[in-house]
């Protein structure tokens, strides 16, 4: 019997796998039947999908938990948006895990087939059926889950067009597409593409989302939208919002501590006060979130008493764990204090902050800012370069007003060196006059300073090692009953940059001496265009002296007796009297080299003080201390004039007219004599500025009409009737390069050789210097050619028809910054080498093709030679930015080589145009005029010279030019805060800049 069953299922077994494969054959993909589509979604779901489901709710759970938030700065909606801020702490988490399922699903469970049609008429849902592109029922999770992660992975991007997939092509699903569509906002708004996310947002309406989900999408995206648009008050009721829908807790922490900060922002302390007190309250909180949370609390406190605030955050300097915290705490209690008005209180503070920072970057970089800020207000600046010069280079590049810190900082470094080298002088003068004896003590008292200050750091340093080294072995230093009391200083003999305190030191005294540079060649010269016009003579010699002998330097070590050697090695080193003795100018020539030193510092600092801080009554003080202690010195000339403006611009014309009388007493035959003698001078003055730039247009016409002697009798007639010009360098290098068609190679090298000895610190300084060196090599000019063409940045905006006189200013034109105002975008051209139709059609293209919801209007504009085509519609700066980036990606089309963009405020174009002035003007204000654009005036940017001649050095920054013979000029104001630029959308095209690998060939100038 038992024999019979079994041989029946035997039988039976191959029947069973036959019917199961029919099954499997019948729940193919490549079927599309009930049982298919139901079987498919299944092993979707259970199967691949879960898997990549679960790695990726687990990812995302850990990143959203363990990014570390820059407090310092606004917080992201969520720290993936830190994806595309490089320079800001990147977030943790891959999700390819997750993508690379969802493709998985995709590929092998994705149903194409249509399903048979029924007999029979077919209603409207079955021909909606039928025209679906997907009939697995689950798969459209698998699409939202490889978009998602690839959101997460940064690929904002890639999302982006897999959102755009998702809706586009399950219809069927609204849910599912207006998730997909709220999403692809959300990659919007991290690529900073205001325009889309917006047209996005607006077709849905809050009170029609009914499902959580999608709430909590719209407000997120929504929020975030108008952040980036910097429309905080309409941004906290979004946010309030998304907080209270948002999954998470780390997440809604994030979200809460965000608000606080528009709240701020927004100057609405009360809310913004509890705001934090609600993020670092939370369970979620980490220890880091609550400190600064509560740093914050500080910030906005609004009570009349603020001790007992100031107690609450000293009691937090008490603890242990703080103690990496302790500059916040400080610089918190620094601004609590400086809130009302108590200075000194928080200088004190501020200064404790940077002291006890134990860490480099934005935390303490803030409290030296503050603090060196508090020094400039009050004219201090010896005490607030350090702090200047300490604080930027840790300061990111997109910080609030980086440009404007770091141009400040680079002054007082500058300022610095004049005022060391100045007080070094004095102090070795003094101590030339003393006797030997009284020499040997107060040497003998610096030595013993030095080591005693050496000592102390070397403990503080064995100290700060003991501890880490302690905390790193996880050791409780309550219970080590058995510490050393003192410190020794650690003799090891280590490598230097494997010796942590030799390496600190090392920097704080580079900062010290030379303040923050950057890692470049020539990174000791200031100015980094200057010259010297024996660096253009072929005959300089190249080689060095010794080049004969180089056995030399080894004969003479051989030779040195032990005694020099200890000599030598006592006078290199500052822990022994011979050190400071050969500094001492013992000889009459030694101490005028000293004087001079001292009379150099004391004219640039007065320079420096008068024309970049100005600062008038300190720069005053230094010309007088200069005139008072060496009345025959070499800047006395220079002294004299610079008083002279100073006293004129702020007004005080009895104190100007008593230098201007010592100018035409000691130097009648100056050109400062010669102008200020004219009876008409200060009405040629009050001219000049108008006057000038007409000369100087109609000298550079006659130079493009090759009118060479016109050119040279306006040099000429400038030279005699307004010395003074700030155009008198243009109208010298105009001057010059008429030389160059007239075959006159000599004068040419002589005219620019004079121009550089004139007017070392000009525009046209890099240019000429690589003309001379050019020729130094042997390069001939090229001769019998026309003059060339280029762009006129300083063609004033004047109507045909227009009265020149009625546009003239008689002060500078005062532009604005306000990145929320309209704003229009002006491409500038040589009206005579482009075709302007051609280009507004390609723009008008662009325009229809691209943007749909928007019309910008397109308005060309002609002023001479330079060729204006406006495109206006734009709501703020951040929009001009999108459109670049888009028109910069557009592949069909190309700009025109010659044409620059340029961005500007309606309200600013529009004073251009009212007041006549001239893009150079422009330029300026904004500090956009980089080199190319700088020559643009005399030379076209594809007939520059080679770039290895043209960036031998930067041109120098206008703010440090320190040249006596400017223009009669308004002060310029100390710095002040100026609005944060708005951010630049991805790849924003810029100005066109020299190819790096130019030849010298293509320098039109020279065979």
């Amino acid at each position: 019997m038992m024999k019979r069953v079994r041989q029946f299922f035997l039988m039976l077994l191959p029947l069973l796998a036959l019917a199961a494969l029919a099954a499997l054959s019948a729940c193919s993909p490549r079927k599309n039947t009930a049982a298919s589509r139901n079987y498919q979604a299944f092993i979707t779901r259970y199967n691949i999908y879960y898997n990549g489901d679960e790695h990726y709710k687990e990812t995302l759970r850990e990143m959203e938990k363990t990014y570390e938030d820059d407090y310092s700065q606004r917080l992201f909606m969520h720290p993936v948006e830190a994806k595309a801020k490089p320079k800001s702490p990147q977030p943790s988490g891959n999700f390819d895990r997750s993508i690379e399922k969802a493709q998985k699903a995709i590929q092998l469970r994705s149903i194409k087939k249509r399903p048979k049609k029924k007999s029979g008429r077919q209603t409207a849902e079955q021909k909606a059926w039928l025209k679906r592109s997907e009939y697995n029922p689950f798969l459209h999770n698998a699409w939202m889950m490889m978009a998602r992660s690839q959101y997460y992975n940064g690929d904002f991007a890639g999302a982006a067009a897999t959102f755009h997939y998702i809706a586009k092509n399950f219809t069927w699903l609204p849910k599912t597409v207006d998730e997909a569509r709220l999403w692809q906002a959300r990659c919007y708004c991290a690529l900073d593409w205001l325009f889309e996310a917006e047209d996005i947002l607006r077709k849905f309406k809050p009170e029609e989302l009914t499902d959580k989900t999608l709430l909590g999408l719209y407000r997120f995206a929504r929020a975030d939208y108008l952040i980036r648009s910097r429309e905080n008050a309409e941004a906290i009721k979004e946010l309030t919002e998304a907080i209270r829908l948002a999954k998470g807790s780390s997440q809604k922490t994030r979200l809460t501590f965000l608000l606080g900060q528009l709240y701020a922002l927004e100057g609405r302390k009360k809310e913004a006060y509890d705001a934090f007190k609600r993020a670092g309250s939370s369970s979620a909180s980490s220890y880091r979130t609550k400190f600064n949370a509560r740093i914050k609390q500080s910030e906005v406190y609004e009570g009349a008493d603020i001790n007992p605030e100031v107690k609450a955050l000293r009691r937090m300097t008490r603890y242990d764990r703080n103690k990496d915290y302790l500059d916040q705490t400080y610089y918190a209690i620094g601004n609590l204090y400086l809130s009302r008005g108590d200075t000194l209180n928080a200088i004190e503070n501020y200064k404790l902050a940077a002291e006890k920072s134990t860490r480099s970057g934005i935390d303490k970089a803030l409290s030296q800012l503050t603090l060196g800020r508090l020094y400039f207000e009050r004219g201090n600046y010896a005490d607030a370069q350090p702090c200047y010069s300490e604080a930027v280079p840790q300061l990111p590049e997109d910080y609030p007003d980086y440009k404007l810190i770091k141009k400040r900082s680079d002054v007082l470094d500058e300022l610095a060196v004049y005022s060391q080298n100045v007080t070094l002088q004095d102090s070795l003068l003094r101590l030339a006059a003393m006797t030997p004896e009284e020499q040997m003590k107060v040497i003998d008292k610096i030595i013993d300073d030095l080591k005693k200050k050496e000592k102390e750091e070397a403990e503080a340093a064995k100290r700060e090692e003991y501890l880490a080294q302690a905390e790193a072995m996880g050791s409780n230093l309550k219970d080590n009953g058995a510490r050393p009391s003192t410190f020794t200083m650690n003799n090891d003999d280590s490598w230097y940059f494997y010796n942590t305190s030799a390496r600190n030191a090392g920097k704080t005294e580079f900062q010290r001496r030379w303040g923050s540079r950057k890692l470049e060649d020539n990174w000791r010269r200031r100015n980094k265009a200057s010259f010297d016009t024996a660096d253009f003579d072929a005959d300089a010699e190249n080689d060095s002296i010794d080049a004969d002998n180089p056995d030399a330097p080894d004969q003479a070590a051989e030779e040195e007796t032990d005694s020099a050697k200890t000599a030598r090695e006592h006078a290199a080193d500052p822990h022994f009297p011979e050190y400071y003795l050969a500094q001492i100018p013992s000889t009459d020539e030694e101490k005028q080299t000293a004087n001079d030193v001292i009379q150099e510092g004391l004219y640039n600092m007065g320079v420096i003080l008068k024309n970049n801080l100005g600062d008038f009554p300190a720069a005053a003080s230094e010309f007088e201390k200069l005139l008072e202690r060496y009345p025959d010195n070499i800047y006395r000339l220079d002294a004299y004039y610079n008083l002279y403006l100073m006293w004129m611009q702020a007004g005080n014309t009895a104190e100007a007219e008593k230098w201007r009388r010592k100018i035409l007493s000691d130097f009648p035959d100056s050109k400062y004599g010669l102008a200020m003698a004219d009876p008409n001078y200060l009405k040629n003055l009050r001219e000049m500025d108008a006057r000038q730039e007409e000369l100087y247009a109609r000298a550079y016409d006659d130079y493009l009409e090759n009118r060479n002697d016109r050119v040279h009798q306006a040099y000429n007639d400038m030279m005699r009737d307004y010395p003074l010009s700030k155009l008198m360098p243009k109208f010298m290098f105009l001057h010059a390069l008429a030389y160059v068609t007239e075959n006159k190679p000599e004068e040419f090298n002589q005219t620019l050789r004079e121009m550089l000895e004139r007017y070392p610190q000009t525009d046209a300084t890099p240019m000429a210097s690589a003309y001379l060196a050019g020729m130094a090599k042997g390069r001939k000019i090229n001769s019998g050619l026309t003059n060339t063409r280029g762009m006129i940045w300083d063609t004033r905006l004047i109507a045909a028809g227009q009265n020149a006189d009625s546009t003239a200013t008689e002060g500078p034109v005062e532009f604005t910054r306000d990145p929320e105002a309209p704003h229009t975008l002006l491409f500038l051209f040589n009206n005579r080498a482009i075709q302007a139709n051609a280009f507004i059609y390609d723009i008008a293209r662009h325009n229809f093709t691209t943007y749909a919801v928007r019309d910008f209007d397109i308005e060309p504009m002609n002023f001479d030679q330079l060729g204006i085509i406006a495109v206006k519609g734009f709501r703020n700066e951040a929009e001009v930015n999108a459109y670049r980036q888009r028109l910069a990606a557009d592949k069909n089309f190309i700009m025109p080589p010659g044409v620059r963009p340029v961005v500007i405020s309606d309200s600013n174009f529009e004073l251009m145009l009212k007041r006549g002035a001239s893009f150079d003007e422009y330029f300026k204000f904004i500090g956009e005029k980089e080199l190319s654009d700088l020559h643009e005036a005399v030379l076209p940017p594809d007939e520059y010279p080679s770039a290895a001649e043209m960036y031998q050095a930067p041109a120098p920054e206008s703010s440090e030019n320190s040249d006596s013979s400017e223009t009669p000029k308004a002060p310029e104001a100390p710095i002040t805060p100026e609005t944060p630029e708005a951010p630049e959308a991805p790849n924003t095209p810029e100005t066109p800049e020299i190819e790096p690998d130019g030849s010298e060939g293509d320098d039109p100038l020279l065979e």
